[in-house]
C-alpha cells in the first residue's frame, strides 16, 4: 500500500508541474467551463411546498394529486378580519369591498368564499334558489338583522367563514389546482397522466405562483389597513410563502457571512493577500459551476438544498488550506515557488482526494433518502464537493504560478512557538497514557449514548419561523376561534353509480360530520367536517319552508335524486367540490388545528379505524395536506435510516482501503462515529428532535469528520514509517498537520455557527449542532486516536524494521518545524 501511495503522490505532482507549465491555459480553461455553467444560473427556482417532499411515484403524492383533480385544492388563503366593532354593516361594507377586489385581481383564481358569497338555499314553491348571502352590503337596519340571523342559521358558516364567538370573519381564497398548459405547448391540454400515476411537470400550481398569489392578496389587504379592522393570515399556501421569504433572506445573509468567516481565518492563518484571494476564487467559481449544475438538472433550491451554498464555502476552502499551508512552509525553506507548490500538491493531493471522496460518500448517501429533497442534496452535493477538490487542484497551482509569490524566511532559533509545545503535550499525553485516555472518552460516550435515547422524531416546520411572523400568529389565532386550518381529506367511494343517492350512506356521512369533531388526541380536534350530506340538509330545509326541524338527510332515495337535481338546477358549482359526476364517490373534509405530524399520525389512526366501522361497506381513503405531514414523517425515518447505515459502511470501506489496513481503518471510525453520538446526546438533553435539518447531520459530519483523521493517519504513516516511534510520529504530524488540522476546523466550525442568525430556526440548531460536531471531531483527532494508535502499535521503537537509527519526519521532508 505504501508503494501505492508513493505512485499516487508522483501522479500528483506531475500534475502540478503540468498545470505550472501550463497556466495561462489551465486558468482559461476553468473560467470558460465556469462562465457556460454560471449561464444556466437564472433556471434555479425555489420550492418549499410539502408536495416537495415526495418522489413522483410516491403512493402518498400519487394519491394527492388524483384528489385535487377530482375536488381541486384542499388547502387555501385564509385572510382573518377582526373588526374592533363587531359585524356592523360598515363592516360588511368594507368585506365586500375585499372581496370583490381579490376576486379582480388575483391571479390564478378559482374562488373567493367568504359571508359575501356564503351559500343561502331557499324555494319559493317548486323552485330551489341558491343565492349569496349579502348580495349588496346592508343599507338598513333590517337587512342587517337578516343578515345577522342567517348567519346564525346556516352551521356551515360556523368555524369556516366565521368564528363561533364571531369576533372573527374569514375570507378564503382558493387557486386552482391544475394550471393550464402553457401558451406554447400545443399539445399540453391533452397530455394525459402515465401508467404509475405520475403527472406532467408543471401541472400543479408552482411555487413561484403561490408566492405571487400571497404577494398580490397582502398588497390588496394592506390599502385596507387602519379601518378599524385588524387581518390575520394562515393556510399552507400562506406557510408555504413564508418560508420561500424566510428562505431566500437566509440565502442572502448566509453566503455572505461564509465568506466573511474565510476571509477572517486565511488572514490569520497565513497573514498574506495571496493566502485568502486565491482560496475565495477557487470556492467561489467551484460554488458557481455547482450551483449552474443543479440548475441543468432542474433541482430546485429547497429547505434541504439552501445548506448547500454555505456547506460548499466552508469545506471547500479546507483543499485550498492544507494545500497552501504546507506550500508555504515550502517556500520558507526552498525559495523555489514551483518546487514549493509541486511538492505541497504531491504532499497534500492525496489526503485531500481520499477527505473529497468520503465527503461526497458521506453525501451521496443522500440519494437512497425516501424524502425527495434530501435526495437531491445526494445528488447535487457530492458533485459540489468534488467540484471543490478538481478547482483546487487545478486552479490554485494556476494562480500560484501567475502572480508572484513574497518568501519569508523564518529566523532561526528563539522561543518555540506555542502551538508546538502544545503539540509536544498532546503527543506526550495520548501516547504515555493511552488506556486512561481512551476509558475517559468511553465514559464521555457513554453518557451521551444513554442521553440519545430520548431524541424523538418531529415536523412541525411552523415552529421553524419566529413567534411574531405573520403566518404564525395568524394560524395560531384561526386554530384556537375556529378549531384548524389544515385539512385531512376523506374519500368515500360507495362501488357503484349514484351510491351517494343512498339515504343511508349519506346519514351515515351526517353522523360522521358530528361525531368526527368530538374526537380527540393529543389536543387534536377537528373544528369543521364538510360533506355532501350538508347540501342535502339545506336543500331539504329550504324545501320544508326552512324548518329547522327538517335540518337533516332525507330518508327517501328518490327525494335524494330529485333535491340534488334541484340543488344542481340552481345554478350553483358547490356539488363539484363534493362529489364526482356519477355520484360514486364523495368527499369528507375535515379541517383541524396545524400541529406537529408525529402527533397527526395517531389521530388519524383514531379517525380512520371510526370511518371503518362508520362506513363498512365503502371504500375508504385518506389525504389532503395532513396526509401528506405524516407522510413526510414516514419518510425521515426510513431515509435517515438508509443514509445512515449507506454513509457508515461506504466511509468505513474507503477508510480501510486508503489507510491500507483493516485494523486501523476500524480504528479511525470509532473516533469518527463519536461526534455524531455526542451531538445526539445534546439533541436528548436540549430535547431537540429529528425533523428536516436535524436528519441531515449523521451523513455530513460523518463524511466531514473523517477529513482530518484522513489528512492525521496519512501524515502519522509516513512519519512512522521513517522513525518507528509512535509518540515522534505523532509529534511530527501533529507539527505538519495540525495548524491546518485546527484551522480547517475553526474554519468549518465558524462556517456552520453562522446559521445561528437564520431567520428560520431549523437552520440555526443545524448549525450548532453540526458546529460542535467539528469541534468534538478535532479534540478526538488530536486526543483520541493517538491513544488508539498507541495502543494498537505499541508506544516505543526505539529502531525502523531495518535496525538502522530513525530519521526525522521534518528530515526526511524537508520541512523545519
Amino acid at each position: 500500500m505504501s508503494t501505492v501511495h508513493h505512485r499516487l503522490e508522483s501522479l500528483f505532482a506531475a500534475l502540478a508541474l503540468w498545470v505550472y507549465a501550463h497556466r495561462l491555459l489551465t486558468v482559461g480553461i476553468m473560467l470558460i467551463l465556469t462562465l457556460a455553467l454560471a449561464s444556466q444560473l437564472p433556471r434555479l427556482t425555489i420550492d418549499t411546498r410539502e408536495e416537495s417532499f415526495f418522489h413522483e411515484t410516491d403512493p402518498t403524492l400519487i394519491a394527492y394529486n388524483r384528489f385535487r383533480d377530482q375536488f381541486g385544492q384542499d388547502d387555501m388563503f385564509f385572510i382573518a378580519m377582526q373588526p374592533e366593532k363587531g359585524l356592523t354593516p360598515a363592516f360588511f361594507e368594507t368585506m365586500d369591498r375585499l372581496h370583490t377586489e381579490l376576486e379582480d385581481q388575483v391571479p390564478y383564481l378559482d374562488e373567493v368564499t367568504s359571508l359575501i358569497n356564503g351559500r343561502v338555499v331557499r324555494a319559493e314553491e317548486d323552485t330551489l334558489i341558491v343565492e349569496d348571502l349579502i348580495p349588496r352590503p346592508p343599507q338598513t337596519t333590517a337587512e342587517h338583522r337578516r343578515i345577522l340571523g342567517l348567519i346564525d342559521h346556516y352551521p356551515l358558516y360556523e368555524r369556516l367563514l366565521v368564528s363561533p364567538d364571531r369576533s372573527l370573519a374569514m375570507i378564503l381564497v382558493k387557486a386552482r389546482a391544475v394550471m393550464p398548459a402553457a401558451d406554447d405547448d400545443l399539445m399540453g391540454g391533452f397530455a394525459q397522466e402515465s401508467s404509475t400515476g405520475v403527472q406532467p411537470a408543471g401541472r400543479y400550481l408552482s411555487n413561484a405562483q403561490n408566492v405571487k398569489i400571497d404577494a398580490v392578496i397582502r398588497g390588496i389587504v394592506d390599502k385596507y389597513r387602519g379601518q378599524g379592522i385588524d387581518f390575520f393570515f394562515a393556510g399552507n399556501p400562506v406557510f408555504v410563502s413564508e418560508l420561500q421569504r424566510g428562505l431566500e433572506k437566509d440565502m442572502r445573509l448566509m453566503i455572505p457571512l461564509s465568506f466573511l468567516v474565510i476571509i477572517v481565518f486565511l488572514a490569520v492563518l497565513f497573514r498574506r493577500i495571496s493566502g485568502v484571494v486565491y482560496p475565495l476564487i477557487t470556492v467561489l467559481l467551484s460554488l458557481v459551476a455547482s450551483l449552474g449544475i443543479m440548475a441543468i438538472w432542474r433541482i430546485p433550491i429547497s429547505n434541504a438544498i439552501m445548506i448547500l451554498p454555505t456547506f460548499l464555502i466552508v469545506v471547500g476552502v479546507g483543499d485550498s488550506v492544507h494545500i497552501l499551508t504546507i506550500f508555504y512552509r515550502n517556500l520558507q525553506v526552498s525559495g523555489d515557488k514551483r518546487e514549493a507548490i509541486v511538492r505541497a500538491v504531491a504532499y497534500a493531493g492525496l489526503p485531500i482526494l481520499m477527505t473529497s471522496l468520503t465527503t461526497a460518500c458521506g453525501l451521496l448517501s443522500f440519494i437512497w433518502a425516501d424524502v425527495a429533497i434530501i435526495a437531491h442534496l445526494g445528488y447535487v452535493a457530492p458533485i459540489g464537493v468534488m467540484l471543490a477538490f478538481f478547482y483546487t487542484l487545478f486552479l490554485l497551482p494556476a494562480l500560484i504560478a501567475i502572480f508572484p509569490a513574497k518568501t519569508h524566511r523564518r529566523v532561526s532559533g528563539g522561543t518555540r512557538p506555542i502551538a508546538d509545545r502544545l503539540f509536544d503535550a498532546i503527543a506526550r499525553v495520548t501516547t504515555g497514557r493511552p488506556l486512561w485516555v481512551a476509558m475517559v472518552w468511553a465514559a464521555v460516550v457513554g453518557l451521551a449514548g444513554m442521553a440519545s435515547l430520548g431524541v424523538r422524531f418531529s415536523h412541525n416546520a411552523m415552529n421553524w419561523l419566529p413567534k411574531d411572523s405573520t403566518v404564525r400568529v395568524g394560524t395560531r389565532l384561526m386554530d384556537g376561534r375556529n378549531g384548524g386550518t389544515v385539512m385531512l381529506e376523506v374519500i368515500v367511494d360507495s362501488g357503484r353509480e349514484n351510491g351517494l343517492h343512498d339515504p343511508d350512506l349519506l346519514a351515515r356521512m351526517a353522523e360522521a360530520g358530528d361525531r368526527i369533531p368530538t374526537v380527540a388526541v393529543h389536543n387534536i380536534r377537528a373544528g369543521k367536517v364538510m360533506s355532501l350530506a350538508d347540501v342535502l340538509k339545506e336543500t331539504n330545509r329550504a324545501l320544508n319552508q326552512g324548518h329547522d326541524a327538517a335540518y337533516t338527510v332525507p330518508d327517501n332515495r328518490r327525494l335524494i335524486a330529485q333535491e340534488l337535481i334541484l340543488f344542481e338546477s340552481s345554478g350553483s358549482d358547490d356539488l363539484e367540490d363534493l362529489v364526482d359526476a356519477t355520484y360514486r364517490t364523495g368527499r369528507l373534509s375535515i379541517m383541524a388545528p396545524f400541529t406537529d405530524s408525529v402527533l397527526y399520525k395517531e389521530y388519524v389512526e383514531k379517525i380512520k379505524a371510526y370511518l371503518k366501522q362508520q362506513f363498512p361497506h365503502e371504500t375508504i381513503s385518506l389525504t389532503g395536506h395532513m396526509a401528506l405531514f405524516i407522510g413526510i414523517t414516514k419518510l425521515f425515518i426510513t431515509s435517515m435510516a438508509k443514509s445512515y447505515l449507506f454513509a457508515l459502511l461506504v466511509i468505513t470501506a474507503l477508510m480501510v482501503v486508503m489507510i491500507g489496513r483493516l485494523r486501523i481503518g476500524l480504528m479511525s471510525m470509532i473516533a469518527n462515529v463519536v461526534p455524531i453520538i455526542l451531538i445526539f446526546g445534546i439533541m436528548g438533553i436540549m430535547n431537540i428532535p429529528v425533523d428536516l435539518m436535524t436528519i441531515l447531520i449523521g451523513s455530513i459530519v460523518l463524511g466531514l469528520v473523517v477529513d482530518d483523521t484522513i489528512h492525521f493517519l496519512h501524515h502519522f504513516r509516513r512519519a512512522y514509517e521513517i522513525n518507528g516511534c509512535v509518540e515522534t510520529a505523532v509529534r511530527e504530524t501533529l507539527y505538519h498537520t495540525g495548524r491546518a488540522l485546527v484551522i480547517t476546523s475553526l474554519v468549518l466550525f465558524g462556517g456552520f455557527i453562522i446559521y445561528t442568525t437564520a431567520y428560520l430556526s431549523c437552520y440555526a440548531y443545524f448549525g450548532v449542532l453540526v458546529g460542535c460536531a467539528i469541534l468534538f471531531a478535532l479534540a478526538a483527532d488530536l486526543l483520541l486516536v493517538p491513544a488508539l494508535l498507541a495502543m494498537i502499535y505499541g508506544r516505543q521503537h526505539a529502531l525502523r524494521a531495518d535496525g538502522k537509527p530513525a530519521k526525522t519526519a521534518a528530515t526526511q521532508s524537508g520541512f523545519s518545524s
